[in-house]
């Protein structure tokens, strides 16, 4: 018995271990807000691909309803990504590449949206609480999406394109979310009462170095 125990201990404990792992590149997953329907994060390391599913009402105004796969990353830093929506909704669904002061849902962040109905959003909260600014940009219609997100210091820089198409800048802004700050993808229906599921592959993450001072 006492074999067995020491055994089940040991098993428990590899498990705890290597579980960082089963999320990729990121650590940790979990509803932001008070998403009423329990949301979740999948990674294939055959593919290298992260199934990622959420409700809630929005990535938008005060306060966030939201599923997010996250890690704590400091410095400067370029990610990319690729997304594809896995299910029908609202036009106004998200998927997103984040950077987010903490997981509080009124937290200040910086994020490159994607609507279900193919529109490209910039959007960020510069401080805990204040409401959210928005800048759309041209509806292209529903696709196949590589996104990209570059921090340079206080600067946030974005790209986007559809269906293999050359990626081209967006525009960027100004934050002051300052390091460590939580970078993620992350999912949201628009709604209360369905989950929205998208497919994020050829994701990356990169250090840049810090620029020479003049």
């Amino acid at each position: 018995m006492r074999l067995l125990l020491f055994a089940s201990l040991l098993a428990a404990s590899a498990s705890a271990q290597s579980s960082p792992a089963a999320l990729g590149l990121f650590t940790s997953s979990d509803d932001i807000g008070a998403s009423p329907l329990k949301g979740s994060s999948e990674f294939d390391a055959a593919t290298g691909q992260y199934k990622i599913t959420g409700s809630g009402t929005d990535i938008w105004g005060r306060a966030d309803q939201f599923h997010l796969l996250w890690r704590e990353v400091s410095g400067n830093f370029v990610v990319t990504a690729t997304a594809r929506f896995l299910t029908e909704g609202i036009a106004h669904r998200k998927a997103v590449i984040m950077l987010r002061k903490s997981v509080d849902p009124d937290a200040a962040y910086v994020d490159l949206a994607l609507h279900g109905d193919g529109t490209p959003v910039i959007q960020f909260r510069n401080a805990k609480g204040d409401t959210t600014n928005t800048v759309d940009l041209v509806t292209e219609g529903p696709g196949v999406w590589n996104l990209k997100l570059v921090r340079q210091g206080g600067t946030v820089t974005f790209w986007a394109a559809k269906d293999g198409a050359p990626l081209r800048e967006l525009g960027h802004t100004l934050n002051n979310l300052g390091s460590p700050v939580l970078l993620g993808l992350g999912v949201s229906s628009h709604s209360q009462t369905a989950v929205n599921t998208v497919l994020f592959s050829n994701v990356t993450f990169e250090k840049l170095p810090t620029p020479a001072r003049k």
